[in-house]
């Protein structure tokens, strides 16, 4: 049963309003919520409105910074902006938190293995990584509960092609394997930066976009991107660039089309960081929910 712990509300002038559920229990380890309802919300009691979820969502919302690791992706004040403008459908976004120290295998697909090797506090990397097994299949799980919930409390719109996800670097790996192995869930995803590098195989292929290329051609909608990076060699600060670059040509190759599918944008000077994504959320908005 789920259980929803005291509410914090912080209001925006715009009429906007983020929700704190600080204690949201399900499947996974009880952790917070961050809902957004979009400016008139409160007096149109007879509209309904797509929904986007946005991983990491300590990081999502400007209202709740403090609750941030490094920063936050400034999501209320960029769809308060956009929406206001006529550039945006309203929506109700919700951030939901990664599992902090599970967060690695939250996000990771089940078929994958991933080598993590954290630098000692010499900073000099591990001799021996730690070998973490991917669980994003009982992630999925949870974000339908999410999805239940939020169906139940707030006036959504029932269909996938009014659902999105969103996130960046292990956010978007998991938005990807939303995307392809369980479509139902929503039509519309954004990946920015993600981190297919550590979906790699023994044979040096990227396991997540052998199944892209692979699987029967899944009607999705598909923002990708990275920045340009720092460094032209790979192990560097490149923000995925070369893997992000990789996902294109698999997309292509599997027969979807860019610019209807899929969206592919190189952010010039994009560092890997909630700075450069918050830089370009505006666009991913906008993709993500169209006006027309």
């Amino acid at each position: 049963m789920t259980q929803i712990g005291r509410q914090a509300v912080v209001l925006n002038p715009s009429s906007s309003v983020v929700t704190k559920l600080p204690a949201f229990t399900g499947s996974l380890a009880t952790r917070a919520l961050y809902i957004y309802t979009p400016p008139g919300y409160a007096e149109n009691l007879n509209s309904s409105y797509p929904v986007i979820y946005m991983h990491d969502g300590q990081n999502v919302f400007e209202s709740f910074v403090k609750d941030s690791f490094a920063g936050s992706w400034q999501a209320d004040e960029t769809a308060d902006r956009l929406i206001l403008a006529g550039k945006m459908r309203p929506c109700v976004i919700v951030g939901v938190s990664n599992g902090q120290t599970e967060r690695l295998q939250e996000y990771q697909p089940p078929y994958n293995k991933m080598r993590y090797a954290p630098l000692t506090r010499r900073g000099k990397p591990r001799k021996h990584p730690f070998i973490i097994k991917g669980e994003a299949d009982k992630t999925v799980v949870y974000y339908q509960e999410i999805a239940e919930y939020i169906k139940t409390h707030y006036r959504i719109l029932e269909g996938r092609e009014h659902a999105a996800t969103c996130g960046s670097s292990m956010g978007g790996l998991f938005s990807t394997y939303m995307a392809w192995e369980y479509p139902e869930f929503a039509k519309n995803h954004a990946a920015l930066s993600p981190s297919y590098w550590t979906t790699t195989r023994d044979d040096g292929k990227l396991n997540i976009l052998e199944r892209i290329r692979h699987y029967p051609k899944r009607d999705v909608r598909l923002w990708l991107d990275s920045g340009e990076g720092t460094s032209e060699v790979e192990g560097g600060d490149d923000d995925n660039k070369f893997c992000t670059l990789k996902a294109r040509a698999a997309l292509l190759e599997a027969g979807y089309k860019e610019g209807k599918d899929f969206v592919y944008y190189l952010a010039e000077g994009g560092l890997h960081r909630e700075s450069s994504w918050a830089a370009r959320l505006d666009k991913v908005f906008q993709f993500l929910m169209p006006v027309s």
